[in-house]
């Protein structure tokens, strides 16, 4: 999505959601280029085709659009989340789980709109703590996961949860900047390699 000019057709009414839609999709082109706190208001507005006058009466500010990118963000991870409910093998769904998450991320205009919100996530700031609480209801959902599976059987007992979840979460982050420098690896090659990894870090104790 390049930025344009703006012009009167832009701010033809389509239609509130989709124009909140084309607000945070510009604003997400914008934050992954710029960052959240180097992108300007009119940077997001010249990429979103619209005058200031039409963006504001959406978003009072670029807080409230990085708020929503927020929300839309904990939708995303929950229903990411939800690959962990499905059937199958535990060490497959998380694989897949992985997947889909990095699948999400790797659109070649907003892929570093993720690795933007990890480097936020470790300071100490509003916009900080806001992706950090995403962070936090994930690893429960992770670790609720590697619980059921040692009942089940498919998690070794002597595992230290805490450290593999640790594990999991740099595998993901990890990826998910090779693949912004790798662009002609896609995340699907990748399944059965993780599920080799995943296999022998659930199954075996550690040494």
């Amino acid at each position: 999505m390049s930025s344009l000019p703006v012009t009167p057709e832009a701010d033809a009414p389509h239609g509130t959601e989709s124009k909140r839609q084309q607000i945070l999709n510009a604003a997400r082109v914008c934050f992954s280029r710029w960052g959240f706190h180097g992108a300007s208001m009119g940077q997001i507005c010249a990429e979103a085709r619209m005058s200031p006058g039409a963006l504001y009466r959406y978003f009072p500010s670029k807080d409230a659009i990085i708020e929503a990118i927020a929300n839309d963000e904990r939708v995303g991870a929950q229903a990411c989340m939800a690959e962990l409910e499905g059937e199958g093998p535990l060490a497959d769904r998380i694989v897949r789980t992985c997947i889909s998450y990095l699948e999400a991320a790797c659109d070649p205009e907003t892929g570093g709109l993720m690795v933007e919100i990890c480097s936020e996530s470790l300071r100490n700031t509003a916009v900080g703590q806001r992706f950090a609480e995403i962070e936090a209801t994930v690893r429960r959902a992770i670790r609720t996961a590697l619980e059921a599976g040692i009942e089940a059987g498919e998690v070794d007992r002597a595992i230290d949860l805490d450290k593999v979840v640790t594990i999991l979460f740099g595998i993901g982050d990890g990826l998910l900047m090779r693949l912004q420098m790798d662009r002609h690896v896609r995340p699907a090659e990748l399944q059965p390699y993780l599920l080799r990894i995943m296999n022998v870090l659930l199954k075996e104790p550690a040494r």
